[in-house]
């Protein structure tokens, strides 16, 4: 009995040293457990964290470059260079966009996006800055070239009058006048022998003469003079009242009593027309008016009274 209570007496402290062992390693164990279970919730949450961030600045990339699609899209020019280099930003937008879409998880490309959407918006505020550049010279320039316009306008408008007035002095100066005009009625009694006389019955021709002046500016050359002549009643004097016996005299048509073509050198020159009697028609008694036309214009005027 004795030798088994000092066995037992023995062994007592051995177990109280195993249980001591036992406790201190499940205290360090549960201590472990608890240190990585706390551990791995940190970077759990860490890991959420970032996620959410991630996600929260792929939604402000992809908005970015939405507004900045927009913006690239809003400028207008007419320069063909700054055009070109527009659509190019505007297709390397599109490319960034399938590629925040594409990685929006991913926060190395994001923020790569973030920097790249960054410069292009610099980029555009320089186009900005060019092309309002470029309007205000085209303003300037368009209102130069109104102006330049205007006084080419207006010194054409001058030129025009200038020439214009010229002109009308050419024309007027180039007037052929005749002058010494004389009309007489006369009676013809055979082929060497005519008097003149002053009865209307009795006259057979009429015979008008006068001088072309002199006119160094007017045409050389060959002449058509008309002589219009109207009778007491009113009527113009014409052998035939058709389309081969009509003239044009002061932009107006009427017919010719006698008509004769001469060669004018610009030196004065005596003309002679003469009208003739119609067969089985007498010269009425009154006051005819005589006008002698060329060039389309009256070049003087005479009257004669028959009794």
């Amino acid at each position: 009995m004795e030798t088994n209570e000092t066995s037992q007496q023995e062994n007592k402290p051995k177990r109280d040293k195993l249980f001591l062992y036992l406790f201190i390693f499940m205290s360090v164990a549960c201590a472990v457990l608890a240190w990585l279970f706390w551990s791995q919730k940190n970077e759990t949450q860490t890991v959420v964290t970032e996620n959410i961030q991630i996600t929260q600045e792929s939604e402000v990339v992809k908005k970015d470059l939405n507004q900045l699609q927009t913006e690239y899209d809003a400028l207008k020019t007419d320069d063909e260079g700054i055009k070109k280099e527009i659509d190019e930003k505007k297709e390397e937008i599109a490319k960034l966009q399938t590629e925040a879409e594409k990685h929006k998880n991913d926060a190395y490309i994001i923020s790569k996006l973030k920097k790249e959407t960054k410069t292009l918006r610099d980029i555009m505020q320089h186009f900005v800055v060019e092309i309002d550049s470029l309007n205000t010279m085209n303003k300037k320039l368009i209102a130069e070239k109104d102006s330049v316009s205007t006084e080419l306008h207006s010194e054409k408008k001058k030129s025009s009058t200038l020439q214009s007035e010229k002109d009308n002095l050419y024309k007027v100066g180039s007037v052929i006048k005749a002058s010494g005009m004389t009309v007489t009625a006369f009676n013809v009694k055979s082929k060497s022998k005519e008097n003149d006389t002053q009865k209307a019955r009795k006259t057979d021709k009429i015979k008008i003469t006068f001088n072309l002046s002199e006119n160094r500016i007017a045409p050389k050359g060959k002449r058509e003079i008309y002589v219009r002549m109207i009778t007491p009643d009113g009527k113009e004097w014409t052998e035939s009242a058709d389309a081969d016996h009509m003239f044009t005299f002061n932009n107006s048509k009427g017919f010719f009593a006698a008509k004769k073509s001469i060669t004018y050198e610009n030196d004065e020159m005596p003309v002679e027309i003469l009208v003739k009697k119609k067969d089985k028609e007498e010269f009425l008694p009154g006051k005819y008016q005589i006008e002698v036309n060329m060039d389309n214009n009256t070049i003087g005027s005479a009257s004669l009274e028959l009794e």
